[in-house]
């Protein structure tokens, strides 16, 4: 149980997720200009979670349907009136398979006839929230079915502070316990909304105080007693007075969900046509093994997986399901965001340009016949290093910093445009190492490279790629990923967060404009395979860089420690080649490409933040280039 600024409750509350800890109930209030975050949370396994920022009531909508498709569940939601007028709402979503939910407003002209037809189709009041707006108490609550308990219950609305309290004496007298129990203000008045549940062998007190270490050392606790539930309000005296609900009673704690594939049971597949003919039954099942094993181990919904040798397509297959809720068995067609991967893609759109000669590798970015020239500049003059940065530096990651790691550039201020941002990040985030000395991994480098795209070619970064990248090499129904789910493409797949703790939503996403450069495309392996047959060095096709670029890219530079060339990793995890992989909030890929004249691409839709899921993902890679030789004949399946 932690109170105070929201910086000093976001430290609690990250640190306790470290540990396992989940958000229980959370609240804020105002102060002069401020505001005043107090949460619970407890340490329990439970399924993974969201807790977003709050949403118009139309976003909220939007969201229920969306999440319903992730088998995403509302567990808790209420509203506060932002400014006069203004509702938006809290919300609270944990991934619970099979649970139907129903948002119902008590106390709206609909909401009897609301209650009596959900309780005859066999939903149950799980939690219930009252809030004012103008000084009229409103309420909003949520029915599931089923649910984890059956036990009778009673809920309350509309009671002020005392008559609740009075309730709850009479309803603990027949046995019943409160399992919610919140308040708030309204006008003159301290309102009440509560739920109790029918447990004679529980207990629950209810502790009203200004001091949370105060009501926390009153209670008389065994380790089952524990806060459940706080909420505020203020007195006469315009002080915050908490009130936290105590139990010894367990509810809506939903387990972890069963994994998704038994260890004994098939994952269904969707083969490329002709894939299957050109491997023996023993050299497929030793394929489909490892591709399962995989799947089984972590947990994965849907795999795709390409694989070229002497730039000839030989297979591809969809593993697992695109949609898990529609069982929808994921093609090798379908598309998947591919996070950091779309970094070679920018590089060799900035490679098409220097063999257009409308751009130089050497070319510095920033600063007095420069790129952008002192454009950035006008508010503030550049840092130090800025106007040292070239081309080459950015695709190579040798810019100095601007890193992923700590408060990535590429990722803050969501609201902001490229330009707004490149702006914000070269005023207030200095480079910290001369450029070209030391090799540092940067989204924002990718962002910029995009920029120089736009200034150089007049187009839109997608556009320019389109035109210049995918269309040569025959892949046209391709596009940067969009943020939500109503965005996606129609052969895209849906995401999925994992573990069980917090989750990083897929669908809260950066515009296309914003991730395009760094981490954008979506693509099927298939389509990946395609940009990467073209710009192998490989002789069967012809690539679309020049051989001079092709050994620029593919040359590792001394910084890097001999691993990393303009936009791929050489001669990283065990592969001798080139190599790159990416990740996103739901989604992770990787494309390889072997010196040895074999080209993997793959795809999932469901990602963990470990590095070692890579290097999992990677042992799938090196058990099938370990057998290039099962791919001896000129057939290619390439449509």
């Amino acid at each position: 149980m932690a109170a105070g600024n929201e910086t000093a409750v976001d430290n609690v509350l990250a640190i306790s997720l470290v540990y396992g800890g989940r958000l229980v109930s959370m609240g804020y209030y105002g102060r002069n200009d401020k505001l005043y975050y107090y949460a619970i949370m407890h340490k329990y396994p439970g399924p993974v979670f969201l807790k977003p920022a709050p949403v118009t009531y139309k976003e909220l909508l939007k969201s229920v349907k969306e999440n319903e498709q992730r088998s995403l569940a509302l567990t808790q939601v209420c509203g506060q009136e932002d400014y006069p007028g203004r509702v938006t709402f809290s919300t609270y979503w944990e991934r619970i398979p099979g649970v139907e939910f129903e948002i119902w407003f008590p106390g709206t002209p609909e909401s009897v006839r609301q209650r009596r037809f959900l309780e005859s189709r066999g939903y149950r009041l799980s939690y219930l929230c009252g809030y004012s707006v103008m000084s009229r108490a409103q309420y909003v609550g949520v029915w599931q079915k089923p649910t984890l308990s059956k036990n009778p219950y009673e809920a309350h609305y509309g009671l002020t502070l005392e008559q609740c309290l009075a309730k709850d004496k009479i309803l603990l007298s027949r046995g019943f316990i409160a399992t919610q129990f919140r308040v708030f203000n309204n006008g003159l008045a301290v309102l009440c909304t509560a739920i109790w549940e029918y447990v004679p062998a529980k207990h629950h007190a209810i502790e009203i105080g200004t001091k949370l270490e105060a009501i926390y050392s009153k209670v008389n606790r065994d380790d089952d007693m524990l806060p459940r539930q706080i909420s505020h309000f203020m007195d006469n005296f315009d002080k915050v007075n908490y009130v936290v609900l105590w139990s010894d009673y367990n509810t809506n704690r939903y387990p972890t969900p069963l994994p998704l594939w038994k260890q004994t049971s098939k994952i269904p597949v969707s083969y490329l046509q002709g894939s299957i003919e050109l491997l023996s039954p023993s050299q497929l099942e030793f394929l489909i093994k490892r591709v399962e094993h995989f799947m089984k181990d972590l947990d994965i919904p849907a795999l795709s997986i390409a694989i070229v040798k002497k730039e000839r397509l030989k297979f591809a297959a969809g593993f697992g399901y695109s949609d898990m809720r529609k069982k929808q068995v994921v093609t090798p067609e379908n598309q998947f965001r591919i996070g950091s991967v779309s970094k070679p893609i920018t590089a060799a759109a900035i490679l098409v340009l220097v063999d257009q000669g409308k751009l130089n590798l050497d070319e510095r970015v920033f600063g007095k016949n420069s790129i952008f020239g002192m454009e950035f500049a006008k508010k503030r003059l550049y840092q130090k290093f800025v106007m040292e940065v070239t081309v080459r530096h950015l695709l190579e990651h040798t810019a100095g910093g601007w890193d992923n790691i700590e408060n990535d550039p590429a990722w803050i201020e969501p609201e902001m445009t490229t330009r707004r941002l490149i702006e914000h990040v070269l005023e207030n985030i200095p480079l910290t190492k001369k450029p070209g000395t030391c090799w540092i991994y940067s989204n924002f480098g990718y962002q910029l490279l995009g920029y120089i795209i736009e200034r150089k070619t007049g187009l839109t970064y997608e556009e320019f790629v389109k035109n210049n990248i995918w269309r040569p090499v025959e892949v046209t129904d391709i596009r940067l990923a969009g943020p939500t789910i109503s965005d996606r493409a129609s052969r895209e797949v849906l995401y999925y967060m994992s573990g069980n703790r917090i989750g990083f939503n897929p669908y809260e996403m950066l515009t296309p404009d914003r991730i395009g450069p760094w981490g954008g495309w979506i693509a099927s392996p298939i389509e990946l395979l395609r940009f990467m047959t073209h710009t192998d060095g490989f002789h069967s096709k012809k690539d679309i860089l020049s051989q001079e670029s092709i050994a620029d890219w593919s040359t590792p530079t001394k910084a890097s420690n001999e691993t990393y060339g303009l936009g791929w990793s050489v001669n990283v995890m065990g592969f001798n080649g080139w190599q790159h992989d990416g990740r996103m909030p739901g989604s992770a890929a990787m494309l390889v490409r072997l010196d040895n004249g074999l080209e993997m691409a793959v795809v999932v839709n469901k990602e963990y933040s470990e590095r070692d899921f890579f290097h999992e993902l990677g042992y799938v890679l090196h058990h099938i280039g370990n057998n290039d030789d099962w791919w001896r004949g000129s057939e290619d399946l390439f449509p």
